[in-house]
C-alpha cells in the first residue's frame, strides 16, 4: 500500500485532502506543530499524526505533500529531498484528483467555503452523490470532506497563491475578485485579474463559467470570456437573480428569478446578503445541471453553514457568534449580518492575520468596523516565517480605528486577556462575535462557557 506523508497535515485543505486519500485506501501519515479539532478527526479516522517536525517522520513514505506555508528549511522537507522522495504541492495532488473527475470548483476572494458547501449539499440532495472538499468543517459532512461514489467532485479553488490555474473544472464558479494576496502576483491587481481570466477560460466547451456580476471586475469579464457563461447576483444584469424581501434573526427571505421568470421564494437560515449571493451561485450551478428549482430551494432552506461561518456558539440573553472573517469586506458583511439578528449592541473581538494583509488593506480595515458598537483588537496573528512590517501592528491598527470612529475600542496583545475585558462589558441583548482566521474562536468558546 502506497504511503503518503503530509507536512502540515492540520491545515483545512491539507487535512481534507489527507482524509480523502485515506478513504481511497492510501496509507496516510502527517505532522503538524499543534493539535486541533482537525488533527483530532484525522486521528479518529486512523491516520497517524505527529506533533512537531522530525526527519524520521518521512521514513517509509513513498511521497511527501506540502502546502504553501512549508519551505525548504523544514526538516521533513530536507529529509524527503535527501531520500529522493517525490515532493508535491497540495494543489498538484488536488489537480490530479479534480482533473480526472467532473469537477465543480469555486474561487473568489470571499464566499468560497460557503458556496462550495451549498453546491455540495444541493447536489447530494439531488442524488448526484458528489465528493466534496471544503476549507471548513461541515457538521453534515462530518468534517471538511465527503467521499462520494459518483464522477462528480465539488471543491474550493484557492486563488491566493495562483495554484487554481492547475485545475480544469467542468464548472468554474467565481464569486468576486478583490486585491488580496497580491504578493503572489507581483503586487499587481491586474495580474490577479489575469489569473482569474485564465482559470475561467480553461472551462471545456461542455462546461460553464458561473460569475457573480455584482462584482464589477467579474461583470466586465462576463462580456468577453471565450467560454459559456452564466451570471448571478442581485443586480438586474444577472441571469439568475435575487430580490431580498426581508431579513431578521430567523434568516433572510428572497425571491429567485431565472431571466424574467420568478422561480419562487427562498428562506435562508444563514444570515447576511452575502449568503443570498452564495445561494444564487448555487442555484445557477444547479439549474445548469438540470436540477429542479424546488429541490434546490428545499436544500437551501435547511442549509447549515461550515463551522466558523457565523457559527452560533451560545444562545440566550447574550448571543455569542464566531466567524472566519479576516478581510475588511468579510468583516463588514458579517457585522451587517449581526445587525440582522439583534436589536442590541454588537461587540466584536478581531484578531488580525498576517502582517502583509494588514499592511496592504490598512485603510479598509480602519473603516470595516463601523457597524460595531465596541471593538476589541488583539495583536496580529502571523504564520511561522512571516516577518513583521515596520509600522504595522495590532496596537497601531487599534489606534487608527479609534481615530476614525467615535465609539469604544480596546487593544489586548494576548487574545485570552480579552475574556477578562469583555465579560464585564456584556449585557442582555448583546451579540459578542469573535472574528479572524487565527485561533480567536477559542475566546468565544471560553466566553460561552462563562455565560452558561
Amino acid at each position: 500500500m502506497k504511503r503518503i506523508h503530509f507536512i502540515g497535515i492540520g491545515g483545512y485543505s491539507m487535512s481534507g485532502l489527507a482524509l480523502w486519500l485515506h478513504r481511497q485506501g492510501y496509507a496516510v501519515t502527517g505532522s503538524d506543530m499543534n493539535p486541533s479539532s482537525r488533527t483530532d478527526r484525522l486521528l479518529r479516522d486512523g491516520i497517524l499524526v505527529w506533533f512537531g517536525h522530525a526527519a524520521d517522520h518521512v521514513q517509509g513514505a513513498d511521497e511527501v505533500i506540502f502546502n504553501t506555508d512549508v519551505h525548504e528549511d523544514n526538516v521533513e522537507w530536507q529529509a524527503a529531498q535527501a531520500a529522493g522522495l517525490p515532493l508535491r504541492h497540495r494543489s498538484d495532488v488536488l489537480a490530479e484528483i479534480l482533473n480526472t473527475k467532473r469537477a465543480i470548483t469555486v474561487s473568489g476572494t470571499h464566499g468560497k467555503t460557503t458556496t462550495t458547501t451549498m453546491i455540495g449539499t444541493v447536489l447530494s440532495g439531488a442524488g448526484f452523490d458528489p465528493s466534496i472538499l471544503v476549507g471548513g468543517e461541515v457538521e453534515t459532512f462530518g468534517g471538511n470532506v465527503r467521499v462520494g461514489q459518483s464522477e462528480w467532485i465539488v471543491a474550493e479553488a484557492d486563488e491566493s497563491d495562483g495554484t487554481f490555474l492547475r485545475y480544469h473544472p467542468e464548472i468554474a464558479v467565481a464569486t468576486n475578485i478583490e486585491p488580496e494576496h497580491l504578493e503572489h502576483f507581483n503586487e499587481s491587481f491586474d495580474a490577479l485579474i489575469g489569473a482569474f481570466r485564465r482559470y475561467l477560460s480553461a472551462v471545456p466547451p461542455n462546461g460553464i463559467a458561473v460569475l457573480g456580476v455584482d462584482d464589477p471586475v467579474l461583470a466586465a469579464m462576463a462580456q468577453d470570456l471565450p467560454v459559456p457563461v452564466r451570471t448571478y447576483g442581485l443586480s438586474d444584469r444577472a441571469e439568475v437573480r435575487g430580490v431580498i424581501l426581508g431579513q431578521n434573526r430567523e434568516g433572510t427571505l428572497f425571491d429567485a428569478y431565472e431571466g424574467f421568470l420568478r422561480l419562487g421564494s427562498v428562506h435562508l437560515k444563514v444570515p447576511g446578503v452575502h449568503n443570498v449571493k452564495n445561494a444564487l451561485a448555487t442555484l445557477a450551478v444547479a439549474r445548469h445541471l438540470g436540477i429542479d428549482h424546488a429541490s434546490v430551494f428545499a436544500a437551501l432552506s435547511e442549509f447549515r453553514n461550515a463551522n466558523r461561518r457565523f457559527q452560533v456558539l451560545a444562545r440566550g440573553p447574550i448571543l455569542v457568534v464566531d466567524d472566519y472573517a479576516h478581510h475588511p469586506t468579510e468583516i463588514r458583511a458579517t457585522l451587517e449580518a449581526c445587525r440582522q439578528v439583534t436589536n442590541g449592541r454588537v461587540i466584536v473581538l478581531f484578531q488580525p492575520q498576517r502582517y502583509v494583509r494588514t499592511h496592504n488593506l490598512w485603510h479598509q480595515f480602519i473603516e470595516a468596523f463601523d457597524a460595531a458598537d465596541i471593538v476589541v483588537l488583539t495583536e496580529i496573528y502571523a504564520p511561522p516565517g512571516e516577518l513583521p512590517i515596520a509600522g504595522v501592528s495590532g496596537s497601531l491598527l487599534a489606534q487608527a480605528i479609534g481615530q476614525h470612529r467615535h465609539a469604544p475600542i480596546y487593544y489586548v496583545p494576548d487574545m485570552f486577556d480579552a475574556v477578562d475585558l469583555v465579560m464585564p462589558l456584556l449585557m442582555p441583548g448583546d451579540t459578542f462575535i469573535t472574528m479572524g482566521a487565527g485561533p480567536v474562536h477559542k475566546v468565544g468558546e471560553r466566553v460561552s462557557q462563562l455565560l452558561a
